[in-house]
């Protein structure tokens, strides 16, 4: 640290191969890792690690992993080709609590407001028999959102006494937020807001997530033991945080 109290973050570049293929990693020396840790994504790798362990080590360590860290990469690169931008017409796929569903839109003149239902395993929007083209999207996308938002209202209030009677805690209050580039958060007040998309996940994906805000509420950092009373709730909490790294392109599906 720094006079100020700063933590400062040296990071370098480096690359390995598998195969033919160069796997390029970005390393991020911190003073509060004490194990090594990788990050993937489609392009880009990143390490974080102790400050005093070797360039050498880490090397040898993602060389170790460069047979996962390629077959990550492409799993990633596939499910995002699966996720154009949305036109909001019928046919189109939108993931509902860690599912693929068909939606169906219908112009009718019977319809006095636009609305969303779940039924018959599709998403079905009805909107007005008048609306053109541009103005029948704009209305499918704000009816999707508003029902989206309904359904994680519901399933935050089923899902919430069982785990905060599990912790022992309860949050000063819970906000639904569009939030653009977070799941969550969580302030020093005790007031937890959770991005109206975590609905797209399955249960046991929101449930890390509330249970990542949640915990937070006695440890402010994500230190090894805030990561320990997360894995007393959520047992298989990293298979849910791949999860998320994996589909954090539905934070952006709206936009």
């Amino acid at each position: 640290m720094d006079s100020g109290g700063r933590r400062f973050l040296l990071t370098i570049m480096d690359y390995v191969y598998f195969g033919e293929k160069q796997i390029h990693y970005e390393i991020i020396r911190t003073s509060r890792k004490k194990t090594m840790a990788i990050y993937v994504e489609p392009t880009v790798v990143t390490v974080r690690a102790p400050k005093r362990l070797s360039g050498e080590k880490i090397r040898s360590l993602v060389l170790k992993k460069s047979r996962w860290i390629f077959n990550r990469q492409e799993q990633i690169k596939r499910e995002r080709a699966l996720h154009t931008p949305k036109e909001f017409i019928s046919g189109e796929s939108f993931p509902y609590l860690g599912r693929q569903y068909r939606l169906e839109v219908l112009q009718t003149v019977k319809e006095p407001n636009d609305s969303c239902h779940f039924t018959n395993g599709r998403i079905q929007v009805k909107i007005g028999a008048h609306l053109k083209s541009k103005e029948a999207k704009e209305a499918v996308r704000e009816a999707l959102i508003t029902w989206y938002k309904d359904r994680v209202k519901s399933k935050i209030i089923e899902r919430l006494p069982h785990l905060t009677r599990q912790l022992g805690r309860w949050p000063a209050s819970i906000q639904i937020k569009d939030q653009k580039c977070r799941w969550g958060s969580c302030s020093r007040k005790g007031a937890i807001h959770l991005n109206w998309k975590i609905i797209m996940a399955s249960v046991s994906v929101m449930d890390y997530l509330i249970v990542h805000e949640l915990c937070h509420l006695i440890h402010q950092n994500h230190s090894a033991t805030y990561w320990k009373e997360v894995e007393a709730l959520i047992p298989d909490y990293r298979k849910m945080r791949d999860w998320l790294r994996i589909h954090n392109f539905i934070l952006s599906i709206f936009d």
